[in-house]
């Protein structure tokens, strides 16, 4: 038979179709297949062809939604649903119509499992027979019987719990379809029970057996078995007694037809719902099902024996297991190590998360990212970064070992040393930081020295230039490879090349950015490297920071300058300012005033003169030197002004420990250390310079170690500068020092040396 919705098998059409005439001759009722004494077919099959709201006028009894209303339906035929809202079913499943339909050729039912959707009319028919079992017993033989109120009322029940039964799974989410069914289930279960008489109501039905099981019983093979409607994909097989007043735990018989399996199931659907039923129409909580509370039990059981098996399988684990999923992610993505370790470890947080049963096994694998120590002689030989590496610098090697072709170039061979050191490159970008430490530290740093040596070998400007961003990549990786790469002639191969004035801006852009690198951790160098980093240098230097700033484009290289010469500061050690005699016309201050008077201009002369001799010239310190004599500084004076005021260290490109000093309050301190240097500074400059002093004794807490360094550099200000003439915000300058003298922490002691000395050498104008 060939349907809209799909096609039925003929074998199984003729068979039902013998069944029910037997049935129906069994019952004394006419067949649907028979004609009746009129002559005329069987008028059920034509009113319900009617659609909704269309029936005959001339019926006695009107539907609101079809013939089939409050009455149980059977299956005729086994039909297979192709379509999203229709109902597959077996011969002999059982239905109830809860809702109007738009076509006449559909019904709007719900199955025994709590199912709604539409199924083919002409595939159902009314349960004529189904009254406990018996034929019905009718007067009439034209009207059809009816199920009796009893059996209607347990279908209703085996729907309700079916229904929520299925949201259960789903984490108690009802769809709104379930909703509407609900609604209309408890609806007709209210009809229903009014029609039923008090004698046959369904009573309360007892519990449950308690469970014979064991947590010891239970394995983990048998996970999968468990008839726990709780855990998705197992499927639920109660059964229930011939009598429906007790369950039975146990499998179900082996060898079953669909048909009775299917029975099986609504009957214990309509068992277990009776109760739950019963407590929404009434609104008690008497009558839970207990067969839930023993499938949670067995649930528990189940998460018990999972954690177990999760934690025997921890120890399986190996101890770098995490740098293997790292690794796999990596080769498979080609996305660098340190995405690759992001990747791996939101994905086992996530699963940790989600599911609890495997937090252990997650964090365990998490955990051996702490045991991963830096070094080690083999680690780069278990890892594809390690042995890429190798292999790279090895070629590297080899090029610079051919004499022939660096002594005469008899091929071309630029493109194959590009390709060699653009991959060496992506390589220390990409890869494994401590695998690359390890390979570049191998033999006494001998992979460095292969580079500088080929750096010192190369003259073509393309390959320094990939040599240069290698040594950028190779300085960020750690402070023992910068430490190495001080000490070595790199630094000297850098200062020639910087000493070239004929080389472009790019190229000394790159080289100066390069040798900042090196110099910026303040590395003691070797002294020949004084004999090429010498005052000749540092001219070129302080020339460059005042001729490049005026042109936007070259703004960038002097900013490099100033970074070398800072970090080339870091070198020496910073002299204290000698304390000068205090002018003799200067007298206490009055009460209510706030400056002190200055001296005549006659004894500021004799003071300068008579300090300068006293204190002199750093002689040490090249870069004091060559300021002191310079008469051109009014860009370096602004930037470094700038850099102080914001607090910023163009040296601060690394994270590597120890931290180097402060460039930019280091070069303050020294400049403030002799008089010379220090009347670079404009009034208005040293102004600034007091208040930011101000600014960071306020803020700064007495465990910073920086507070002690602006406590140094005021007394270089009071003492070598100026400030004896303006006296500039003498009273904050005086409070901050009182409450530095007030403070009991021990990490203040330090702080209070220095502000005591300044007191006793400038007793005249610090009376705290």
């Amino acid at each position: 038979m060939q349907t809209l919705w799909g096609e039925a098998d003929d074998e199984t059409q003729l068979i039902s179709m013998q069944v029910y005439v037997i049935r129906c001759r069994c019952s004394h009722q006419p067949s649907r297949f028979s004609t009746r004494r009129t002559g005329r077919p069987n008028a059920r099959p034509v009113e319900r062809q009617t659609s909704y709201g269309n029936t005959s006028r001339n019926s006695s009894r009107r539907s609101v939604f079809s013939g089939y209303k409050n009455k149980m339906l059977r299956s005729l035929y086994a039909y297979k649903g192709t379509h999203a809202r229709t109902l597959g079913f077996q011969v002999g499943d059982k239905f109830m119509e809860i809702g109007p339909s738009r076509d006449p050729n559909w019904l709007h039912v719900i199955n025994e499992r709590g199912s709604v959707g539409y199924v083919p009319k002409n595939y159902i028919s009314a349960d004529e027979s189904y009254v406990r079992g018996q034929p019905c017993q009718q007067e009439d033989p034209a009207q059809e019987s009816e199920a009796p109120p009893i059996d209607i009322l347990e279908f209703i029940d085996g729907c309700i719990e079916a229904i929520h039964l299925n949201a259960s799974e789903r984490g108690g989410n009802y769809t709104r379809g379930e909703h509407d069914a609900l609604h209309k289930l408890v609806e007709l279960r209210q009809d229903w029970y009014t029609k039923c008489p008090p004698s046959s109501h369904p009573t309360k039905r007892p519990a449950p057996p308690p469970p014979q099981r064991t947590t010891s019983q239970l394995s983990v093979d048998s996970v999968g078995s468990l008839p726990s409607p709780c855990l998705p994909g197992t499927p639920r097989s109660p059964s229930i007694s011939a009598s429906g007043s007790s369950i039975s735990l146990g499998p179900p018989p082996k060898e079953a037809t669909p048909t009775e399996s299917s029975a099986e199931t609504t009957t214990s659907f309509m068992a277990r719902g009776e109760s739950l039923v019963r407590d929404e129409s009434s609104g008690s909580s008497e009558g839970h099902d207990t067969s839930i509370g023993y499938e949670s039990e067995m649930r528990s059981d189940v998460d018990s024996v999972v954690q177990t098996s999760i934690k025997s399988l921890v120890s399986q684990v190996p101890k770098e297991y995490l740098r293997t999923l790292v690794e796999e992610v990596r080769s498979s993505t080609s996305i660098s190590y340190t995405t690759s370790h992001q990747v791996v470890e939101v994905v086992l947080n996530s699963l940790a998360t989600a599911l609890p049963v495997l937090q252990p096994l997650c964090l365990h694998i998490l955990s051996s990212k702490g045991d991963q120590v830096d070094g080690g002689a083999d680690k780069w030989q278990q890892s594809s970064d390690g042995r890429r590496l190798v292999e790279l610098l090895e070629k590297l090697r080899e090029c610079k070992d051919d004499e022939q072709q660096r002594s005469w170039a008899l091929h071309e061979d630029e493109h194959t040393i590009t390709t060699h050191l653009s991959d060496l490159l992506d390589l220390l970008n990409t890869g494994d930081l401590m695998v690359c430490r390890s390979v570049l530290s191998l033999d006494d740093f001998r992979p460095l020295l292969t580079l500088v040596q080929y750096y010192q070998m190369e003259t073509r400007w393309p390959l320094r230039k990939l040599l240069l961003q290698v040594f950028g990549a190779v300085c960020q990786m750690s402070a023992a490879n910068i430490s190495y790469l001080s000490a070595s002639v790199f630094p000297v191969e850098l200062t020639r090349e910087l000493l070239d004035s004929t080389y472009n801006q790019e190229r000394l852009r790159y080289t100066s950015l390069v040798l900042g690198m090196v110099l910026c951790m303040g590395d003691t160098l070797p002294y020949p490297h004084f004999c090429v980093m010498n005052e000749n240098f540092m001219n070129v230097l302080l020339d460059g920071i005042e001729q490049y700033h005026e042109d936007p484009d070259t703004e960038q290289l002097a900013e490099l300058y100033l970074a070398i010469v800072l970090a080339f500061n870091l070198q020496y050690t910073t002299l204290p300012p000698s304390a000068a005699n205090p002018p003799k016309s200067c007298e206490a201050p009055e009460e209510g005033e706030g400056e002190v008077k200055s001296q005549s201009n006659g004894d500021l002369e004799e003071n300068k003169d008579s300090s300068k001799t006293a204190m002199g010239a750093d002689s040490e310190n090249i870069i004091i030197k060559l300021l002191s004599k310079r008469e051109n500084t009014k860009y370096f004076t602004e930037k470094l002004l700038l850099l102080f005021n914001r607090e910023e260290d163009p040296l601060a490109m690394f994270d590597h420990e120890p931290r180097p000093p402060h460039s930019v309050l280091k070069m303050m301190r020294d400049m403030y250390s002799t008089r010379a240097t220090a009347s670079i500074f404009y009034t208005n400059d040293e102004c600034v310079v007091c208040d930011i002093i101000i600014r960071q004794l306020s803020d700064l807490p007495a465990d910073d170690k920086r507070r002690n360094e602006y406590l140094h550099l005021m007394e270089g200000v009071i003492v070598a500068g100026r400030w004896t003439e303006h006296q500039h915000r003498r009273k904050e300058l005086c409070s901050s020092c009182a409450n530095i003298l007030a403070e009991e922490e021990p990490a203040a002691v330090d702080d209070q040396k220095i502000i005591n000395s300044l007191m006793e050498s400038q007793p005249y104008f610090f009376h705290v």
